[in-house]
């Protein structure tokens, strides 16, 4: 499990008891930067058994997860909207999306992509050298 893998992803897998999907997650926000760190903030959580007295699925464990990027080189990023919600969220190595010659550095057998699966709003992937997770639990402050 690649979670297992990245600083930070164990402690997230044992605050969801689970590999996270990201299913109807909230992008809180996006920040690029060609030299330094990048980072994406979510908004997720885990669907637990049930449904609430309106007839939704109870959602547990909220958290703003926080991934930060080293040596992002390569990203293809469409849509955008005061609400960004994805299907879900894919943490893999690396895939050959036959865009080589966009890299900002040479390839290897440990980059790490992050794919963001279309719903509403942002979608695409982000490509980089190295990943780290870090989470607050709960949902995110009104300001955030």
């Amino acid at each position: 499990m690649i979670y297992e893998e990245i600083p930070g992803g164990a402690e997230l897998l044992a605050w969801f008891g689970e590999e996270p999907t990201f299913h109807d997650a909230e992008i809180i926000s996006l920040f690029l930067s060609r030299t330094g760190p990048s980072e994406l903030k979510i908004h997720g959580w885990i669907i637990a058994d049930g449904v609430d007295p309106e007839g939704y699925n109870v959602l547990d464990k909220h958290a703003v997860v926080t991934f930060s990027l080293e040596g992002v080189m390569d990203l293809k990023l469409d849509s955008f909207s005061i609400q960004n919600v994805i299907a879900g969220l894919i943490l893999q190595r690396a895939t050959d999306r036959g865009r080589s010659n966009y890299y900002a550095m040479p390839a290897d057998a440990h980059d790490l992509e992050i794919e963001l699966l279309p719903c509403y709003g942002l979608d695409g992937f982000i490509r980089a050298k190295k990943v780290a997770i870090a989470f607050v639990p709960g949902p995110p402050d009104e300001g955030t």
